[in-house]
């Protein structure tokens, strides 16, 4: 057991040991709710504004997802983040190319996981726009993420994967061999992923919540997802409505989901060039959304680990554990 990895994901979890975290760590698809010249966006104005969420969602959340660009420095620096809400950095740099990121998958340069565990954060995470049968891409892929699991055990950093499925070329979503293509992509990726050696998977929903038929598919898949995996994950909201996402929550918690890592369906309304009280009200209701979800984790989920017994742990650490502990 690696103290210092459950220690830091006790502090991202509720007290009863859900994942119950905000994503604010949005580039540029943030900065557009202000002006799609993302160019034309002062850097202060993203600052607060991102600050002014944190201050919010941090009331809510059990962590926050923050960016190194724009709001974790600040946050930390202004004690907008509590010390009582956990925090996970991004580790990759994502290319905007004006219609969306680019699909290679590269760590930010001079932002490392050393760097990253002196300023106090309490997990990592990696974006990935994997896809499985691209066996080249994805060696280089899988290799990135050993390679980030060895040195993250050394700094008993969690490690969270987030691996996303995205269509090819020729690829519709919106047909039902894709839908079913996609689900099966899902699943196999988070087992994949599982066995690297992470701490926590953080994944799409296995399909859609638009019929029953759909949901019953999405349950199964669900569970598949659930038997697959040795470590705890929990579910992004991927740009999907509030309503849909929370549906999406329930059948995920249900299966065994361990919370959230959720963004834009949570704060999309609360962000960009908007009269005060129209902001002011998308945060309020940002707020309640958090609660709403974290109810329904705690209501249906699956704990991320169960606490040691105290029996046990007088048998694990005898007088002079520490003495050998991490050598």
């Amino acid at each position: 057991m690696q103290l210092g990895t459950v220690r830091r994901l006790t502090r991202l979890a509720t007290t009863d040991g859900f994942l119950c975290i905000a994503a604010m760590d949005h580039p540029e698809n943030y900065v557009e709710l202000f002006d799609k010249d993302v160019s034309r966006v002062p850097h202060e104005t993203v600052v607060r504004s991102k600050l002014e969420l944190a201050a919010e969602l941090a009331r809510h959340a059990s962590g926050l997802l923050l960016d190194p660009v724009w709001s974790l420095g600040p946050a930390i620096a202004t004690r907008t983040l509590p010390g009582t809400v956990g925090l996970v950095a991004p580790i990759e740099q994502l290319t905007y190319t004006g219609s969306g990121f680019a699909l290679d998958t590269r760590l930010r340069p001079k932002w490392t996981p050393e760097k990253i565990a002196k300023l106090g954060v309490d997990g990592i995470k990696l974006y990935l726009s994997y896809r499985a049968d691209l066996p080249e891409v994805a060696a280089e892929q899988r290799k990135l993420v050993a390679d980030l699991v060895s040195t993250c055990r050394t700094l008993q950093m969690p490690l969270i994967v987030e691996p996303i499925w995205y269509p090819l070329p020729g690829e519709d979503p919106a047909e039902s061999a894709v839908q079913r293509q996609r689900a099966a992509a899902i699943v196999a990726a988070a087992a994949e992923f599982s066995l690297l050696g992470v701490d926590v998977l953080k994944v799409q929903f296995p399909g859609s919540v638009a019929s029953a038929a759909q949901r019953a598919s999405a349950q199964a898949a669900a569970r598949d997802l659930a038997a697959g995996v040795g470590v705890p994950w929990v579910l992004l909201s991927e740009g999907a409505g509030f309503d849909d996402f929370a549906v999406q929550m329930e059948i995920a918690a249900r299966a065994g989901a361990s919370g959230y890592i959720a963004g834009r369906a949570v704060w999309g309304d609360a962000v960009g060039n908007l009269p005060e009280a129209e902001r002011l009200r998308g945060l309020a209701r940002a707020g309640e959304r958090l609660d709403t979800l974290t109810a329904i984790v705690r209501a249906n989920g699956r704990p991320w680990q169960e606490a040691m017994p105290v029996d046990a742990a007088i048998a694990a650490f005898p007088p002079d554990w520490y003495e050998a502990y991490g050598s």
